[in-house]
């Protein structure tokens, strides 16, 4: 790999015939303190006086040996990242590939780092490890060695078609070049299409045919190394040079050249870092003076709204979504409350969340993964925001791949949970929590959550397990499901369901497509109009559905964050409003001055698959 070896075999065929340099015809003696290696010599004549053993140079060796160590970590590291793809066309994560990778992929962490953050952090430095290498090739005049020209083919196919391919050196020689070419075009290809997985905010994966596409390649290039490393290994075992790389020479201007490049590498690589390291800012004003009020109500049109930049993030792999969805942020405070404003393209409102279905055998409940909490038909439209003080902090930090009974199962990426510290979640739900106030201040509320400390494993296998992710203390309300199994005992998929509550009759729908707009229409059922179920007033005929969600406000800490939602021509437009401070555990306070950070995610008719980006937005007050 990497253009490891010394090059054509004429040198070596040469030292096997000569033996020994003092026994050769027409050999000289090089005049003492000159360089033997650019003494003229005849021929049928060998510089050295002991046959050379192949060694690479030292640079070489490390730059091939550090390849090789970041390779296999980012593969590694990359197993889980990808494992969960449900659109692969090796079969996602219920396939033959998804679950081969998911037993052998670690899971968490690797030497102590999150999967993910370290996936980031040989990414960088296989940056600075091929960079060294290109730089040394260049400052020790050792590109000629890897050179491929016409010859190169010729020799190729000359030992192909003769036969014997496995004792021609030149054919052999010719081979390793073109294999070596080949190491050069996989690392080019990961580092622009993890460069383009990365920071979308480039639009890199835009201009090359799309993120699912810069996805699948960067994917497959990385798999492919597998057989690579077989086929690189086979052919230097062959030609002769299979433990060259495990032995280094120190030739002091070879050592210069590959210091040089180091030297420089290190530095443009570490600002490439920290340039990376600079989050994009969202700078929240204070609100003008002689302004109104401003109205949480799902309206951009807003005064105060109108006059604010946001800051745009760009999302992907969401189910159920395109290729990116990008959401604009606003934000702007009075000096007692912060306000959010959140505005995305989705095409259809998903309101079908879990409904039940009249049968001729009873309730059911529309359903397709009920049981895996991983349901993506039958489910609503959402959006999370992740909040925390910890520098450069982002959710993708707290994601915890592969860890978890669901994940063990092959069911679902995996859990997550930070080191101790308090990361504010603020989750809209547009069935649970966006009507819930529409009986009282019309206010809805974003769900006021937190991820801490994983909390020890449910003993009753069917009890969902959240790892550290958990709900604020409450006082009551909130929101439930509206049905009970009649048979406890069997998935939900195979029994029949008693609504406990039947709704006012406009709640009654008949059309059970889960990928139907429902834009105006209901499917929720406040607590204060239930009609408690009794077989009299079940009365709908087959074929009828309601709702599965029963609501009332949320209270106590969970109830910190009020919001407003409205869908209008394909965009949805979510505004929220919560104190700079809350001074609840559970909570990050905002105070002019001193950064946040956050990470946005949106849902389309999904419950846990969101759309994600990695790097967080920085959030400064100003006072």
């Amino acid at each position: 790999m990497l253009g490891s070896h010394q090059g054509p075999p004429g040198g070596d065929l040469e030292s096997k015939k000569s033996g020994h340099a003092g026994d050769a015809v027409g050999s000289r003696t090089a005049p003492k303190g000159t360089d033997r290696r650019r003494t003229p010599r005849g021929p049928n004549t060998e510089r050295r006086l002991i046959p050379r053993s192949a060694k690479a140079h030292l640079f070489v060796t490390v730059c091939h040996w550090a390849m090789v160590v970041l390779l296999a970590v980012s593969l590694l590291s990359g197993m889980r990242i990808g494992w969960g793809y449900m659109e692969s066309p090796l079969g996602g994560p219920e396939g033959l590939w998804g679950a081969l990778l998911g037993s052998i992929a670690p899971s968490g962490t690797m030497f102590g780092i999150n999967l993910i953050d370290l996936h980031v952090y040989s990414a960088f430095l296989m940056l600075l490890v091929a960079g060294v290498y290109v730089g040394y090739l260049v400052r020790s005049r050792s590109t000629r060695r890897i050179r491929v020209t016409s010859e190169t083919f010729k020799k190729l196919l000359t030992g192909l078609r003769r036969g014997h391919f496995l004792k021609n050196k030149s054919a052999l020689w010719s081979a390793n070049l073109l294999v070596y070419w080949i190491s050069f075009l996989f690392v080019a290809v990961l580092t622009v299409t993890g460069l383009a997985l990365y920071r979308l905010d480039l639009g890199v994966s835009a201009m090359l045919g799309g993120y699912d596409a810069m996805r699948l390649l960067h994917g497959l290039v990385a798999y492919l190394l597998l057989p690579y490393a077989i086929i690189h290994s086979l052919l230097q075992w062959c030609f002769g040079r299979f433990w060259t790389i495990f032995k280094a020479q120190l030739w002091w201007p070879h050592v210069r050249a590959g210091l040089f490049a180091v030297i420089v590498g290190i530095p443009v690589v570490a600002g490439v870092y920290f340039l990376d390291s600079i989050p994009t800012t969202l700078t929240v004003p204070r609100m003008p003076v002689g302004l109104p009020v401003l109205a949480i109500d799902g309206d951009p049109r807003d005064p105060v709204w109108t006059r604010l930049k946001p800051v745009v993030v760009r999302t992907v792999k969401g189910v159920n979504e395109p290729d990116h969805v990008d959401i604009a942020i606003k934000a702007v405070h009075d000096g007692q409350y912060i306000y959010f404003q959140f505005q995305w393209d989705d095409a259809d409102v998903s309101y079908k969340r879990y409904p039940l279905l009249k049968t001729e055998g009873g309730w059911k409940v529309l359903q397709t993964a009920f049981e895996r909490a991983d349901e993506n038909a039958y489910y609503e439209d959402k959006l999370s925001m992740y909040i925390t003080k910890v520098r450069n902090g982002s959710c993708a930090s707290t994601c915890h791949l592969g860890v978890g009974p669901a994940s063990e199962r092959g069911e679902k990426h995996g859990l997550h949970y930070t080191a101790g510290e308090i990361g504010d979640v603020w989750h809209w739900k547009s069935v649970r929590t966006n009507p819930m106030g529409d009986l009282a201040d019309g206010l809805g509320f974003m769900d006021d959550q937190y991820f801490g400390r994983p909390t020890a494993r449910p003993t009753n296998p069917k009890e969902r397990y959240t790892g550290g992710y958990y709900a604020d203390p409450d006082k009551g309300g909130g929101y439930a499901y509206n049905f009970v199994k009649l048979d406890p005992d069997k998935p939900l998929g195979d029994t029949y369901v008693r609504p406990k509550f039947l709704p006012p009759p406009h709640v009654v729908h008949t059309n059970p497509d889960a990928g139907t707009s429902e834009q105006g229409r209901t499917w929720w059922i406040h607590k204060a109009h239930a009609i408690p179920y009794t077989k009299e007033a079940d009365t709908y005929p087959v074929g009828s559905i309601i709702p599965n969600i029963v609501l009332a406000p949320l209270t106590g800490d969970r109830a910190d964050v009020r919001a407003k939602a409205a869908w209008h021509e394909g965009r949805w437009t979510l505004e929220a409003r919560r104190r700079l401070d809350t001074g609840s555990l559970y909570d990050v306070a905002f105070v002019p001055g001193e950064p946040v950070y956050i990470t946005v995610a949106t849902y389309n008719r999904t419950q846990t698959r969101h759309g994600e980006h990695i790097a967080p937005v920085r959030v400064m007050l100003h006072p």
